[in-house]
């Protein structure tokens, strides 16, 4: 009888400890064995170099701190709205669901036609999810609209084939801008696909929203102007 007894509450606590690890698990913010945010922001500007191995910043002496920083995005942007704003400090951020490059040229347009964006804005352009046969023309618009004293900062998308051409479009302005550091979503979320929802291209928990977040502030720590 004593053992018949251990054994039922064996199998008692063992069912409790079941049901609060599944719990935990299914929990949006657990950080588990190896399933929190590991990944690290990439990031490439004209060096060539990125990942977080230089500070083009430094080696500039230019300090992104103080310079007004406007970010047009996504509904991946908007999600992240609250990460971002306590992770960079007070940006301008206008987000949408289902928002294309030619809505974010044309609200980058209206902002310089107001004079909201100033001499000295660092702009950030996250917008490679949602596709259209203008996409890379468009990129290319806000491309050529920045002024000296400004940055640009592009970040690809994840998820989706038809992302491929405005990726490889994206990841080789570096090359040909000084100016232009590129925020590499689709390598920084790879690493760490659990924070993904079930689409592959949304995010699921609190840490992937961080992750993009942390990916924009290692942007803009190697971010510098156009001269």
């Amino acid at each position: 009888m004593k053992k018949t007894g251990l054994l039922i509450v064996v199998i008692f606590i063992s069912a409790l400890v079941a049901s609060v690890w599944i719990q935990l698990i299914l929990s949006p913010d657990f950080k588990g064995f190896g399933m929190g945010q590991s990944a690290k922001p990439e990031v490439t500007h004209q060096s060539g170099e990125s990942g977080g191995k230089t500070n083009a910043s430094k080696g500039s002496g230019y300090n992104w701190n103080g310079h007004p920083v406007f970010i047009v995005g996504d509904s991946l942007t908007e999600g992240a709205r609250k990460e971002i704003s306590k992770t960079v400090g007070d940006p301008t951020i206008d987000a949408q669901s289902g928002r294309t490059m030619a809505t974010g040229l044309s609200i980058l347009r209206n902002w310089e036609e107001a004079g909201i964006l100033g001499d000295d804005a660092i702009i950030i352009v996250c917008l490679a999810h949602n596709i259209t046969e203008s996409t890379l023309n468009d990129a290319q618009q806000v491309v050529d609209m920045i002024k000296p004293g400004q940055s640009l900062i592009m970040m690809t998308g994840h998820g989706r084939g038809n992302m491929a051409p405005i990726n490889e479009y994206i990841r080789g302005l570096p090359r040909a801008y000084s100016y232009i550091t590129v925020a590499d979503w689709d390598l920084t979320i790879a690493q760490s696909p659990a924070l993904l929802s079930d689409d592959g291209v949304h995010v699921a928990k609190s840490q992937g929203n961080q992750l993009y977040a942390d990916l924009i502030l290692r942007a803009l720590e190697v971010t510098r102007p156009m001269k």
